[in-house]
């Protein structure tokens, strides 16, 4: 496969771009068109089939089998009944191959609050900008463009909206929610608080209140969270439990991503696909008990980040990392062929909202296990000879 590397782009270059330096897109993979279109397919049909299983999941009540509990099965039916009012915001589907003749593979979806939406959406825009390269044409990735019009939308399904844009206090997601707020701009504007500083109030629903603690400053409807449904029910279920009654006791509220991006976002969905969609070119056996195989990944549910994901080869463990997901159910899943430049080991990531693809970014790692820390890159198409 072939990589640019391509020097830093100087931070007046960002700034002029309005965004701070970001240096986790370092170079530019080089695909063909025909391996951009492929990525896009790959993408789209593995959300109909992401979409159906949980649809079987959801209506057959087996959302204990993905590990759902039991309090969201209400909203989760209700929101996904009607996601013309609910839609999916953003998600992005990994993938293995896709790149020098490897077949395309889907490893997960990430389908609540994915990471490196600044990267692709801004980062690798902004790098194959400064070099030259015409990313408007040569670039997948309307990532940035692809939000607004979802908040056109969501803005013509809800005329009355007072907004809140929020995530974890942490300041991990503080650029990547701002970047979501700019493109909401004029169709939701909204204010942006980090979580912890969120409330909700038992008759009225979620707000915020004055500094005394006491008043309610603000009532919201909408509310665009970059903290995952799991996280709130795996690690604060008194928040989680008081979301889904307030959901349910004011039906005006909107949640992005909805409830049901709960069953897309578990691992456990993949094993569920396998079972309905055997013979897809993009599935990899996956199962919630260990394969009759010697060469699989074994990896948490609800794990993030890669953390606690072990791979086998010939029955023997070659690597595994460590995490907070360790006590987790299992999925297990046959071991895909990754790219590689004979250094690194690459896995393709492309955007999708509201079932459409919009944008396409890759991460790279010397191990077979690609984790958060791993770099990202961007991507450039081939020039036509």
């Amino acid at each position: 496969m072939e990589v640019l590397k391509l020097p830093p782009v100087p931070d007046s270059f960002y700034e002029s771009l309005g965004y701070p330096k970001e240096g986790k897109c370092s170079d530019l993979v080089v695909i063909s068109e025909d391996e951009a279109e492929g990525l896009y397919e790959a993408a789209a049909e593995c959300f109909r089939m992401a979409d159906a299983a949980a649809e079987y999941v959801i209506m057959n009540g087996l959302l204990r089998r993905l590990g759902i509990p039991d309090y969201m099965d209400a909203v989760i039916r209700r929101t996904y009944e009607d996601y013309r009012n609910h839609p999916h915001m953003l998600g992005r589907f990994d993938f293995a191959g896709g790149v020098d003749g490897l077949p395309i593979k889907l490893l997960e979806f990430n389908a609540d609050t994915p990471f490196s939406i600044f990267e692709t959406s801004a980062v690798q825009y902004a790098l194959a900008k400064f070099h030259g390269l015409d990313p408007d044409t040569r670039q997948y990735n309307r990532l940035f463009e692809t939000l607004q019009e979802f908040f056109a939308y969501l803005r013509r399904q809800h005329p009355h909206v007072s907004a809140l844009f929020t995530n974890a206090a942490d300041g991990e997601d503080d650029l990547t929610t701002q970047l979501i707020r700019e493109a909401a701009g004029d169709s939701m504007p909204g204010e942006y608080l980090h979580w912890t500083d969120v409330c909700i109030d038992r008759r009225q629903g979620v707000c915020s209140v004055d500094a005394s603690g006491r008043y309610i400053r603000q009532l919201y409807n909408v509310i665009v969270k970059m903290v995952p449904w799991d996280l709130l029910f795996l690690e604060d279920e008194h928040m989680a439990r008081e979301l889904v009654r307030s959901m349910e006791e004011h039906p005006e509220i909107v949640v992005c991503n909805p409830p049901y991006a709960a069953v897309y976002q578990s691992k456990a969905l993949a094993a569920v696909m396998w079972e309905m969609f055997p013979d897809s070119p993009y599935l990899l056996r996956s199962s919630l008990t260990p394969l009759e195989t010697t060469s699989y990944v074994r990896k948490p549910i609800w794990g993030r980040e890669g953390r606690n994901i072990a791979v086998f080869e010939d029955g023997a463990c070659i690597a595994e990392t460590d995490g907070f997901y360790g006590d987790q159910p299992s999925l297990y899943q046959e071991k895909a062929a990754l790219a590689s430049d004979g250094t690194s080991l690459y896995q393709a990531g492309v955007f999708i909202s509201m079932e459409e693809p919009c944008a396409i970014g890759f991460r790279r790692s010397a191990s077979p296990v690609i984790t958060t820390d791993d770099e990202l890159c961007g991507h450039i198409l081939r020039r036509a000879s």
